[in-house]
């Protein structure tokens, strides 16, 4: 999953360099963060949130087909925030 979101977020932001997609477990729950520039956050959540919702659902898919959870919780986060 992490290298999935990796590339879908890689071929939306201007910055590729600032792209940090992280992956935590907890051991009930996983999740992923993606780390992205101030000025790519707009990209990332497109118009409306079409666009994450787009990521949402590769992601969801991809993780059916992998016989893992159905809904994977994904936060997108720019990289001023701690």
């Amino acid at each position: 999953m992490k290298e999935l979101l990796k590339y879908v977020a890689g071929q939306i932001v201007n910055d590729q360099e600032k792209l940090q997609v992280r992956e935590l477990d907890d051991g009930l729950m996983r999740k992923y963060i993606v780390r992205v520039d101030k000025d790519d956050i707009k990209n990332i959540i497109g118009r409306e949130g079409k666009t994450i919702k787009a990521i949402r659902s590769l992601v969801s898919m991809a993780s059916i087909n992998k016989g893992l959870k159905k809904k994977i919780p994904l936060e997108i986060v720019d990289n001023d925030t701690d």
